[in-house]
């Protein structure tokens, strides 16, 4: 069903029939390093995923042209575009409005989205505005410690104060940089739940932090897997990895995340 043609309202009482194992997907971001969009593409399949959530480093906002040609790129590979962002909101509904039409464009109808304290309660607005006239929903991305909505307690706050068209995009691994507990957050938000990027750190006894393959950090990603298959989720769903040599990485985090999924069974 097209996104269009299915309300934020209807989205969030489905039952999930999500598939880990065939619908998990790559955040674009992790190849951030490459330039163009058929070698992300490329390196999205060598991962042995077909799915990829595109991030601003492969997608011009402001040109259509550019929008058009990597779409088609995608869909050429057999990858599909599960969702976009983080994209970066302001209190201005023209300029929030771009990242929503390309969503459109892309066939997804998940928007990941971050903006500042500042004119908070105007942007939420806009927000639902924007998932309601083009039936898609809106999942906040925590950024960990450092950012205002890294915490489950800023998140709760927003969500009290906007409809179900927002929520959450779980980052595993920031959530646990701010401290916070990734498990309780499933339980928390789990009918919220919009975005996951399945991420790992490791930590020095002096709270650095440094991405590693998803399960043999600090993130126990059996139990998560456990938790999260009993969600109502029907997001995007993908594997980050920022660190170095992140095509090889991401291949063994996707393979891990796999090994963890036909493990719930």
């Amino acid at each position: 069903m097209s996104p269009e043609k299915l309300s934020p309202l209807t989205m969030t009482t489905m039952t999930t029939t999500f598939d880990l194992d065939r619908q998990l997907g790559v955040k674009s971001y992790s190849f951030r390093h490459i330039k163009e969009n058929v070698d992300v593409a490329a390196a999205v399949n060598l991962c042995g995923a077909t799915v990829v959530d595109l991030s601003g480093c492969h997608v011009d906002y402001d040109d259509p042209g550019q929008q058009e040609r990597a779409i088609a790129v995608y869909r050429d590979a057999g990858v599909r575009i599960s969702g976009i962002g983080v994209v970066g909101l302001k209190n201005d509904a023209a300029f929030n409005r771009r990242f929503f039409e390309f969503a459109r464009k892309a066939g997804c109808d998940v928007v990941s989205c971050s903006f500042e304290p500042d004119k908070h309660e105007e942007i939420l607005r806009g927000l639902e505005a924007l998932c309601h006239t083009n039936g898609m929903r809106a999942a906040i991305h925590n950024h960990g410690g450092r950012h205002w909505l890294g915490n489950a307690t800023a998140l709760d706050y927003v969500f009290r104060r906007t409809g179900p068209a927002v929520g959450l995009c779980l980052d595993t691994a920031w959530s646990l940089q701010a401290g916070e507990d990734p498990f309780s957050w499933l339980e928390k938000f789990g009918n919220r739940l919009y975005g996951l990027h399945l991420k790992d750190f490791v930590f020095d006894p002096k709270g650095r932090f440094s991405d590693t393959i998803v399960g043999e950090g600090a993130l126990d990603l059996p139990g998560f897997l456990k938790a999260f298959k009993s969600l109502p989720f029907t997001g995007s769903a993908v594997v980050e990895y920022e660190g170095d040599d992140a095509v090889d990485a991401t291949g063994r985090c996707v393979e891990a995340i796999r090994r963890g999924w036909a493990a719930t069974d």
